[in-house]
């Protein structure tokens, strides 16, 4: 398995052994950074973030980065924000002051906003009705183990029913 997968987005931050940790003990944390691109309009710099970790909100992101702003770690970079959201999907949009550079004014946000998140793992299950903390390779031996008795015990009740009918239809006959 090569990393997990994000309904709501962003770029997981690869590193193997923080993840083969998660994947073996079932504890540890991934690294989830927002997707973002710059653009250039009319010699205006303006960042685009099209997804974000799913332990965030658009609302949070744009409180932070106000409030940055407004206290003066960002006041020399950005410039406008807004909430660009629409049918198309989610786009938040900052404008940058003229001659910045993108790359290091994101650098600064993913540090100091929840741009950068992360995503704390714990695989907590119920076996036998007791709480284990388990790693993927003990889920999946567990799940089959589960999915054989079930089978079991489905085909032992059809066996069942069919000796019932078996013994009304000898006795009919």
């Amino acid at each position: 398995l090569l990393a997990p997968d994000f309904a709501g987005g962003g770029i997981v931050l690869y590193d193997q052994s923080d993840i083969d940790q998660v994947y073996e003990t079932g504890r540890g944390s991934i690294r989830v950074r927002s997707k973002w691109q710059a653009v250039k309009e009319d010699g205006k710099t303006i960042i685009e973030i099209t997804e974000i970790p799913s332990t965030t909100t658009i609302e949070a992101i744009i409180d932070k980065i106000a409030d940055l702003s407004k206290t003066g770690k960002i006041n020399k970079e950005v410039a406008d924000i807004r909430d660009e959201t629409d049918l198309r999907g989610l786009k938040i949009a900052i404008d940058l002051k003229r001659g910045i550079d993108p790359e290091k004014t994101m650098q600064k946000l993913f540090k100091l906003t929840p741009l950068e998140d992360s995503f704390s793992a714990n695989f907590n299950i119920l076996i036998a009705g007791a709480p284990r903390v388990m790693g993927i390779k003990e889920i999946i031996e567990e799940w089959v183990a589960f999915r054989t008795d079930c089978v079991k015990r489905r085909t032992y009740f059809n066996l069942k029913n069919k000796k019932d009918r078996l013994h009304l239809v000898q006795g009919l006959e």
